[in-house]
């Protein structure tokens, strides 16, 4: 009889201990979603705060390219390749005076230099990465 004891003791043990432990199920709660990148449509279209301030941020630019063939002074066939290309970033934040706003662009242009039949034409102002406008304003 012993032995018949110890066996139903230990079967109501073991029902105990998993009935425990399926009552102790942790539930974790879900994060709340962040927001990363909130619209600023207080300066117009295409502005987003900067996360963690009240400054707006802009992005923009483009890439130009433009070939060009013709005839030289000698006659011979010519062509000049020239790229260029615009990087902006504009800021803006609300302030006690009125808004203020902090605007840089940079330029690069790159000329193949290879015909001088279009040297002075498209307006290039050589081959190199510079800054074309920078700006504090309030």
């Amino acid at each position: 009889m012993n032995i018949k004891s110890l066996l139903i003791g230990s079967a109501a043990a073991l029902a105990a201990v998993s009935g425990a432990q399926a009552a102790d199920a942790i539930v974790a709660a879900e994060p709340e979603p962040l927001e990363y990148v909130r619209v600023c449509d207080a300066f117009g279209t295409g502005f987003f705060y900067i996360p963690g301030t009240e400054t707006c941020l802009k992005f923009g630019g483009y890439v130009r390219f433009q070939t060009n063939f013709g005839r030289d002074a000698a006659g011979t066939s010519d062509w000049d390749s020239f790229t260029r290309a615009q990087f902006e970033v504009d800021t803006k934040t609300d302030t006690e005076l009125g808004a203020l706003r902090g605007f840089i662009g940079f330029r690069g242009n790159a000329d193949s230099g290879i015909g001088s039949s279009t040297a002075g034409t498209s307006g290039n102002q050589g081959s190199g990465v510079f800054v074309d406008q920078a700006f504090i304003e309030l």
